[in-house]
């Protein structure tokens, strides 16, 4: 009993100083602000790459970066154009006909009230001055003066309306084409993007089959074409397979090499690890999880997003 007790406190022992075990990690640039460029929406879904600025290329503030192809977008833009100045020329013509059908109409009315007017003070006229043939005219043209002013005032108020109305529709019309106008323009701008800060340029890859985008691909909406980071704030990513994570401890430093730079050793430090694994299915099967690494950047070395890194690092205490 004493012996079996024994050697399990030996074994007790080389596993509590079992040496770590050691892995390498391989790692990319990332940075923490980006400018990312996504293909837009449009009307016929996918859209193609027509034209990008060189990747790596240092983009400035407000250069054209990526260019989709707005052949067809243009086109409407022309047609709200053509369609928004004959509007234009519709409401100028609409309001000088119904000017002058209003001017006539209020010309008329005036003629009658006048003529009502007139056949009025004739109808007061008493009978014992007239014959009773004229009285009796008198009052039949009183009678009709009043029916021929009550339809020219009736005329005029439709005229007012049919000529509101008409200015309202086409108005309306033209407010119509003028959205449609703006709205396909502000799409128009859609399909150049410009950078919004200095930086290169990194092409994006493609979500099916990982290949990296080039000018003349098609493209869906929301697709990452391309991306200026920001020089600020950079860390390595690495996925770690399920076989490595049971490793990996939490604020762990590595020696951190770039393949760029394979002669310049630096360290970098674990912040971070996923709880949830992905899979990758270009890298094969198995999931992996993901990890970043802080560092601090050597004076001597020009670091780009995108660039790889070799991670060196003991982990954990194997079990």
């Amino acid at each position: 009993m004493r012996s079996r007790l024994s050697i399990l406190l030996l074994l007790l022992a080389a596993t509590a100083h079992a040496d770590p075990v050691s892995f390498t990690l391989s790692g990319q640039i990332k940075a923490s602000e980006n400018q990312a460029f996504y293909a837009p929406k449009t009307d016929s879904w996918r859209v193609q790459v027509q034209w990008m600025l060189p990747e790596g290329d240092v983009a400035k503030e407000g250069d054209l970066v990526v260019v989709f192809d707005s052949g067809s977008m243009q086109s409407l833009i022309e047609q709200e154009q053509v369609s928004l100045i004959a509007a234009k020329e519709e409401l100028h013509r609409l309001t000088s006909s119904n000017g002058q059908q209003l001017l006539e109409a209020s010309y008329e009315q005036k003629k009658t009230a006048l003529l009502l007017e007139k056949a009025r003070i004739d109808a007061s006229i008493a009978v014992e001055h007239l014959s009773k043939y004229d009285f009796e005219k008198n009052q039949l043209e009183f009678e009709k003066a009043v029916v021929r002013n009550s339809k020219a005032i009736e005329n005029l108020k439709q005229v007012k309306i049919t000529a509101a109305v008409a200015k309202k529709k086409q108005e309306l019309k033209i407010e119509q084409h003028q959205r449609k106008l703006k709205y396909n323009q502000n799409k128009l701008k859609k399909m150049s993007l410009r950078a919004q800060r200095s930086g290169p340029v990194l092409y994006g890859n493609h979500p099916w089959n990982g290949e990296k985008v080039f000018v003349g691909m098609t493209a869906q909406p929301s697709w990452k074409i391309a991306e200026i980071p920001s020089m600020n704030g950079l860390f390595i990513e690495a996925w770690v397979h399920e076989v490595d994570y049971k490793n990996l401890v939490l604020n762990t430093t590595a020696k951190l090499t770039f393949d760029a730079f394979p002669s310049l050793e630096q360290s970098a430090q674990l912040v971070e690890i996923s709880t949830q694994p992905e899979e990758k299915k270009e890298w094969g099967k198995g999931v992996y999880y993901r990890t970043v690494f802080n560092f601090v950047a050597n004076k001597d070395m020009t670091l780009l997003p995108g660039m790889s890194a070799q991670l060196e690092f003991a982990g954990a205490a194997d079990e």
